[in-house]
């Protein structure tokens, strides 16, 4: 659907009972604000929804460059850039792979060449750094000279902005020589102030233009300025790079009134989109988030960051106009099975139109043979697959049919869209391709007398952990879960037969799974082909079994598992996702998958079993623990733990760079997934009426959930001291 036609006739007046009703006061103003939930009525911004913090709220603090392992990042619903260690380089490369390889800590980047910048003849790194959605800050101070760089990108383009201030701390005016240029720089214009520098292996011109008139080199190499900067005032220095593009206008003739209009759209237009996220019958998307209101700091920052993550990796030049990328770094377009399916909930909350969309084209896959799905600028009719990755056998990723069919349940579920079941994707409706994903597991057996299924090698499962391979747990558990299900949907379209076969063979995996089990010990082993069996302990068998086959699991069973948890993978912030005790974690030291830090998912999808396996106080405890470890920004891929201390009980925690991670994931989606699903009990089935689970379990918290969307209604959830409160809206 095109932009134009979205919008039509799709906005609409939200009435005051689309919001909670209960606890809330009315300003002179018209607008909701709760009594009891801790949000101050002068914090909202204009428009914003009650309950929503603003961008500016969800800014980090000024951080620690020493301390991080990644600078902070742009994006702009069309590209990604990434802020050099310095006070002025941006990574910035439209269209292709931002990232090349890690270097000792901060990444080597395909880019277009970097700006740099002296002064006084020296060149100084960054010491400080601030994250906010729709700008990226950084300084350094020099005796008394601080020197403060703020960069934005023009919304949906491929031009960065910089404001770069030199401010006097001292007591005395001083003059500064500021001197600017870009490495194989040439070509000095006729026109305004520019230098353009060439990338050849990108075949790119950028075309640096600068705003406050500074003396150019004859030869067009750099630009510079003697800056008077009195005692305790400042200077500022404005200019811009735009990647010269065929076919694409330039922008030399609109200078500093230009410059200042796309400085504040850039502003606007993230801040718009953020309050359209949560407002039903939006102009923006399809759909809308549900408003989370609670005085609980910790599960509301944790949910509005988990959205935020979201609308960071929002894409509306690929083959829909909303498309939610896995990472900025990657390739343009690259999505993953795997990582979509971990908000798919969300995903079919917010943007229904567009998932129901993409959900074809995954149908469209073979599950056992692809990784990811790329999604191409000019929108053909079908995305181009990668088919394998070097050294990949043909099984693809073995979580490729669970989160194919996880995405189709949450969407049915979420939406009760029953016709989408009986389209035709290829040769089969929807509804058989779901039975194809659900018994996958078939194709999987080594012998026609196995009971388990066999996913292959590690790079087909967890990549960094040689031993968690072959027949594991996890994906077995899920086999149950997804048999369960579509037996559920069978027998809503009045096939008993079918549904009462896909119970009884989910009832028989249930009994092979649990051979895996370690008694005494809460892990899981994994069963190799050579007959070895070797003891995992594991976060993914505990968050899967725990999840998908908690009813079977017996009273001791589930307090051994959350047992070995608490003892092993938590720490005070964060998590391991391997234990330090387990026999492969020597030999699988990532960040995402190993011991030393957390794929960003793993702590969200940990406390859903957690919860699930009735240790609620528990489980939300932890849950809140880990918003100490996103100070800044945003999900990411993963999280690490680093420096001497990094192997005791309690270490400091960032977002990790080493083993390609990227900055930002949509796998941190995750958060929010839990804190509706869980939390709020939302977990929705197609047909009848919603029925919360677990409602009279007490969540250790207090809030309301708002606009929660289900078929064509909305509901209010109310999480009080003794359980969930379920209330139509509209």
């Amino acid at each position: 659907m095109s932009k134009a036609v979205r919008g039509k006739g799709r906005k609409q007046k939200i009435s005051r009972r689309r919001f909670c009703g209960a606890g809330v006061a009315i300003l002179s103003t018209g607008v909701l604000v709760p009594k009891s939930f801790g949000f101050s009525p002068t914090a909202l911004g204009r428009g914003q929804q009650p309950g929503v913090p603003t961008l500016d709220d969800l800014s980090t603090d000024w951080l620690d460059c020493s301390q991080l392992a990644h600078m902070p990042s742009l994006h702009n619903f069309h590209e990604m850039g990434a802020c050099a260690p310095d006070l002025v380089g941006v990574n910035f490369l439209p269209g292709g792979q931002l990232y090349r390889d890690s270097g000792p800590r901060w990444y080597i980047y395909n880019t277009l060449p970097l700006c740099q910048i002296t002064v006084d003849g020296k060149s100084y790194e960054s010491m400080s750094c601030r994250w906010t959605a729709y700008q990226s800050m950084r300084r350094a101070k020099v005796d008394e000279l601080e020197i403060e760089t703020t960069n934005r990108l023009v919304m949906e383009d491929t031009v960065v902005l910089w404001r770069v201030r030199f401010s006097n701390t001292g007591s005395i005016g001083k003059k500064h020589h500021v001197v600017f240029h870009v490495p194989g720089a040439s070509n000095i214009s006729n026109g305004p102030p520019e230098i353009r520098g060439t990338s050849e292996k990108w075949k790119m011109d950028a075309v640096y233009r600068f705003i406050d008139g500074p003396a150019m080199s004859s030869d067009g190499s750099h630009a510079d300025w003697v800056l008077d900067v009195p005692a305790g005032a400042s200077r500022e220095l404005r200019f811009m790079m735009q990647v010269d593009e065929p076919g694409k206008p330039s922008t030399e003739a609109k200078a500093a009134i230009w410059f200042e209009a796309e400085w504040n759209r850039a502003k606007r237009i993230w801040e718009e989109r953020w309050r359209a996220a949560f407002t039903p019958g939006n102009n923006f998307f399809s759909g809308n988030a549900p408003l989370l209101r609670t005085s609980d700091a910790e599960i509301r920052e944790i949910y509005y960051r988990s959205v935020l993550t979201l609308l960071v990796l929002l894409r509306t030049n690929l083959w829909s106009d909303r498309t939610f990328i896995t990472s900025g770094e990657r390739a343009k377009g690259v999505v993953f099975y795997w990582d979509t399916s971990l908000f798919s909930t969300l995903f079919a909350m917010l943007e229904p139109e567009q998932m129901r969309e993409q959900i074809k084209l995954f149908l469209e896959q073979d599950p056992h043979e692809n990784a990811v799905i790329i999604f191409k600028t000019d929108r053909p009719s079908s995305p181009t697959a990668i088919k394998t990755l070097s050294g990949w056998d043909l099984r693809g990723y073995a979580a490729n049919d669970l989160s194919i069919f996880r995405l189709t349940w949450s969407y049915l579920s979420v939406t009760q869209d029953r016709a989408f079941l009986d389209e035709r994707i290829a040769d089969q409706t929807v509804l058989q391709r779901l039975q194809t994903l659900a018994t996958n597991w078939k194709k999987l057996l080594l012998q026609p007398s196995d009971k388990l299924a066999d996913y292959g090698e590690a790079p087909n499962l967890l990549e960094c952990v040689p031993t968690y391979i072959h027949k594991v747990p996890s994906f077995n558990a899920a086999n149950v879960w997804m048999m369960r299900e579509l037996a559920n949907i069978l027998e809503d379209k009045g096939d008993t037969v079918e549904a009462r076969s896909l119970r009884d063979q989910a009832n028989t995996m249930v009994g092979a799974v649990m051979t895996l089990y370690e008694p005494g010990k809460g892990v899981w082993a994994s069963l190799h082909r050579d007959g070895t069996r070797v003891e995992m302990r594991h976060c993914y068998d505990f968050a899967t079994v725990g999840r998908f086959m908690a009813p079977d699991l017996p009273a001791d069973v589930r307090k051994e598992m959350v047992g070995f948890v608490q003892r092993e993978l938590l720490t005070d912030k964060w998590m391991r996702a391997q234990s330090r005790l387990d026999v492969a974690a020597a030999a699988s030291d990532r960040p995402d998958h190993g011991p030393m830090g957390a794929y960003d998912a793993w702590p969200a999808v940990t406390v859903d079993a957690m919860c699930s396996l009735g240790h609620w106080k528990e489980g939300v405890e932890f849950l809140k623990k880990t918003r100490a470890a996103i100070y800044e920004g945003v999900y990411a891929q993963a999280r690490e733990f680093y420096g001497p201390g990094r192997r005791q009980p309690n270490p400091p925690v960032r977002i990790a760079q080493r083993g390609g991670c990227m900055r930002e994931c949509t796998g941190g989606g995750a958060f929010a997934e839990t804190i509706i699903n869980t939390l709020f009990g939302f977990m929705p089935r197609l047909g009848g009426n919603l029925r919360l689970y677990d409602t009279n379990a007490p969540r250790g918290f207090l809030g309301e959930l708002c606009n929660v969307r289900y078929g064509s209604s909305m509901y209010e959830i109310r999480a009080s001291g003794v359980g969930l409160n379920l209330k139509k809206q509209i």
